[in-house]
């Protein structure tokens, strides 16, 4: 079984640990399977590592994998991340997402808004699609609001964003604090061949990007 079945591979290669701006300054990304109540927390892997928190990116400086025993010793880690799963005792356990998630900075949403002169506003998750390097992205969302010179707008339907991941990331210039950080998730996250699913979460605060590339639905559209 190879790693880039079903669920692709990666342009984050060895070469680039410790070395790649992955986003801006305030960027902070970290696998936490330790996270009280999330979707991707557990005790112990399936090769019997304790739940742990690793760090993926730091400062904007890609820092980290998602790893198992092997693969920790093949990149270089000083041990695994805790993160090698099976979805039933029938499967043969594959390194999986656990709870991925932005680590929040400071702030409310109400005055990253008001601080924001000409933007969109973009609430619940509705698609994805991603390319099988995780290089270029697309995310379509349920609900949008025009943001005008720090006030919310006009409602928009499913807008969308995408771009390039390195990209999104190096243009965040602001995150919300702790009181605003929600764990999402997904209880079918799918990978493998065969397939596998399995519950993985994302936390993260609301977070300014600029200059994205964003695109609305028009009526009669989809």
């Amino acid at each position: 079984m190879q790693e880039i079945n079903f669920a692709g591979a990666s342009f984050l290669t060895p070469d680039k640990l410790g070395t790649l701006k992955y986003g801006s300054d305030i960027v902070n990304l970290v696998a936490d399977a330790t996270a009280p109540g999330a979707l991707g927390s557990f005790g112990f892997d399936d090769e019997g590592v304790q739940a742990q928190c690793v760090d993926l990116v730091k400062a904007g400086k890609f820092q980290g994998y998602l790893s198992s025993r092997d693969t920790a010793l093949l990149v270089g880690l000083n041990r695994s991340g805790g993160a090698m799963r099976a979805e039933s005792w029938h499967f043969a356990p594959i390194i999986r997402m656990t709870n991925i998630s932005l680590k929040p900075g400071q702030g409310r949403l109400e005055e990253l808004i008001e601080d924001t002169k000409d933007g969109l506003y973009l609430e619940t998750n509705r698609s994805w699609s991603i390319d099988s390097m995780r290089y270029n992205f697309q995310f379509s969302t349920e609900v949008g609001y025009e943001i005008k010179n720090g006030k919310l707008g006009r409602m928009l339907k499913n807008p969308s964003y995408s771009g390039i991941t390195p990209e999104f990331w190096n243009s965040c210039d602001a995150i919300c604090g702790a009181t605003e950080y929600v764990h999402w998730g997904t209880p079918n996250c799918g990978k493998g061949q065969p397939m596998q699913t399995m519950w993985t979460g994302h936390g993260a605060s609301p977070a300014r990007f600029r200059k994205l590339s964003v695109g609305i639905a028009q009526s009669g559209g989809n």
